[in-house]
């Protein structure tokens, strides 16, 4: 990881938004113990370890942190997945573990190349802001009731822009 990267640094932006988003939307009031858990406290702690392996030790920690972050990115995206229909649950599932593998390999060095990255991250996060756009000119929602799927997309973004601060594409 290039700490020091545009990419790298939109990335720590995004998930520091995910993350503030988050924080702002589910904590005023006392969330119910899975929405606490599962909204809050996965994304939330997922951001904390990327934001700390990209900010401490310049980097060093950057693999295995963001490795970390992505786990349980993974674990949130899986769960928040039970409540769609079995057909959509079960590509969001193998996206989702797709999106482990191949990050995990590519961050490791084990994959010499990210350019399986940029579709991974890219076309679903071109999808969900053209579907979001249109659900919303559809029927707007408040901010405030939009604050988990924007924190969703900052997720995305994140890891779209971390993909040019890598340093593994040969």
């Amino acid at each position: 990881m290039d700490t020091g990267h545009w990419g790298t640094r939109a990335a720590c932006g995004f998930m520091l938004a995910a993350a503030v988003l988050r924080l702002w939307h589910y904590l005023p009031g006392e969330p119910e113990p899975v929405i606490f858990w599962v909204h809050l406290c996965l994304p939330t702690a997922a951001a904390v370890f990327f934001l700390a392996g990209m900010l401490v030790k310049r980097g060093r920690y950057a693999v295995p942190a963001s490795i970390a972050a992505v786990v349980l990115g993974v674990v949130f995206f899986i769960v928040k997945a039970a409540a769609f229909a079995p057909w959509h649950r079960a590509l969001c599932t193998l996206l989702y573990l797709a999106v482990l593998v191949l990050y995990t390999l590519t961050a490791a060095g084990v994959l010499p190349t990210k350019k399986l990255l940029y579709p991974l991250f890219g076309l679903p996060l071109a999808f969900h802001i053209v579907t979001d756009l249109l659900e919303q000119a559809q029927m707007p929602l408040p901010l405030w009731d939009w604050m988990p799927e924007l924190s969703v997309l900052c997720i995305m973004a994140g890891l779209f822009c971390l993909t040019f601060g890598m340093k593994t594409e040969q």
